[in-house]
């Protein structure tokens, strides 16, 4: 919610005060191949050829099913969330603080006293038509003070949490902006969820929160959000950085109460300073059921650090998946490699028919080379030397059997290829 109220800062010198304007603020809110069934052909290089990509294949697609199931993780439980009724309502206390002051803030206090009350007065389909109403006090000790009071109707989703038609005196926020008292009570824990602008995740669904009024416990979802804004208002030029606990009932998922701090250091009036200003709300009564509890069953939950880098559960699923592709590459070059063959330069020679055919008895077989007779242990084979000098003769390679032969013969004399 958004409180108007008008209060007085600390001057630069701290002798009077100037009337201004107070909005207080929760976050950044003023700056702001498809393929068918059975029966699919696939393409050779997606084709399995062995038991290595059967593996490949099946931590591919479990991969995909990970990541498509973190990435609409959100959407999953949208449809088992509480159906609001005309019945449904709570009054609220709530108390904002504006102290530790240091700098231009040093010993300068404020504080606002809210008592209001959100109530159903229709519901077509997901479309909730809600009142709100508050009265407020405010003042400050430098003598300030000032009362006042708001009220009006607005609408809000309950498929999606956010404001439709107006809201509850919430200005400044970019839309979508999601209500500040409900959420989505199936939200697991890890989840997330938005309030204002503001993303929650759900550290415990069994959480006990201690509500001030009767001096007890009751059993709620505990959720956190953090972030920083610029403020640019009546209060000076501050960075502001802020944690935002917020408990719900697990069975509706309305408010039972938060727990808001911020941190703001920059300046007023030029003169550098830092304040601290936090805002603490609870239900007094409310049309849903509380389950109360004995004694609090809370683990203690330390939130992330405001601007961290974490590994999140899907990093680490994207990160597993470029491993096992660059697993697979390297093997299938490697597979290519060892089936490699050795391809000739040209294919092998055939010379022509001869003219004058000649019986097969007339054939005698072709006679060592004069430069290679048999006792020179001479090797014909597919690999000879490059070039042998015997007898002060060069030889080279026949370019197409691979014998050697003189430089100086026309044709080779074991496969009658010519040597031009």
């Amino acid at each position: 919610m958004a409180v108007w109220v008008a209060f007085t800062p600390p001057t630069a010198t701290g002798s009077e005060g100037l009337q201004v304007e107070y909005q207080r603020c929760r976050d950044d809110q003023q700056l702001k191949s498809r393929s068918g069934g059975r029966g699919v052909n696939l393409p050779m290089l997606f084709r399995p050829r062995g038991s290595f990509f059967t593996v490949f294949y099946v931590s591919l697609t479990f991969l995909l099913i990970l990541l498509l199931a973190g990435t609409t993780g959100e959407t999953l439980y949208t449809a088992v969330a509480y159906t609001p009724a005309i019945v449904d309502h709570f009054t609220y206390s709530e108390i904002i603080t504006v102290s530790q002051g240091q700098g231009s803030y040093l010993g300068y206090t404020d504080n606002t006293f809210i008592q209001g009350e959100e109530r159903v007065t229709g519901v077509n389909g997901s479309i909730v038509s809600s009142y709100y109403d508050y009265v407020y006090n405010y003042s400050n000790n430098q003598g300030n003070s000032e009362s006042g009071s708001s009220s009006g109707f607005y609408s809000w989703s309950a498929a999606n949490y956010t404001y439709l038609n107006g809201t509850d005196n919430q200005v400044g926020y970019s839309k979508p902006t999601y209500v500040w008292f409900a959420m989505n009570a199936s939200t697991p824990v890890g989840g997330t969820f938005y309030v204002l602008n503001t993303r929650f995740t759900v550290l415990s669904k069994n959480y006990s929160y201690y509500l001030p009024l009767g001096s007890s416990y009751v059993r709620t979802i505990e959720a956190v959000g953090q972030g920083q804004y610029q403020r640019n208002d009546s209060y000076g030029v501050f960075s502001a950085q802020y944690t935002w606990y917020e408990y719900f009932d697990p069975s509706t998922g309305y408010i039972v109460g938060y727990s808001y701090v911020e941190h703001d250091t920059g300046e007023y009036q030029g003169q550098a300073g830092s304040f601290q200003y936090t805002d603490n709300l609870f239900v007094l009564s409310t049309s849903y059921p509380l389950t109360y509890v004995s004694s609090p069953n809370n683990p203690p939950v330390i939130p992330p650090p405001v601007q961290t880098v974490s590994f999140s559960a899907q990093s680490l699923l994207i990160l597993f998946g470029v491993i096992i592709i660059a697993v697979f590459v390297g093997a299938l070059a490697i597979s290519r490699g060892n089936r490699r063959k050795e391809i000739p330069e040209h294919p092998p020679y055939i010379p022509p028919p001869p003219t004058n055919p000649v019986s097969s008895s007339e054939i005698s077989p072709p006679a060592y080379p004069q430069s290679a007779p048999a006792s020179a242990g001479v090797s014909l084979g597919s690999q000879p030397p490059e070039q042998v000098v015997i007898k002060e003769v060069v030889k080279v390679k026949c370019k197409y059997c691979g014998t050697l032969i003189p430089t100086t013969a026309e044709t080779c004399p074991y496969c009658g290829a010519p040597t031009g």
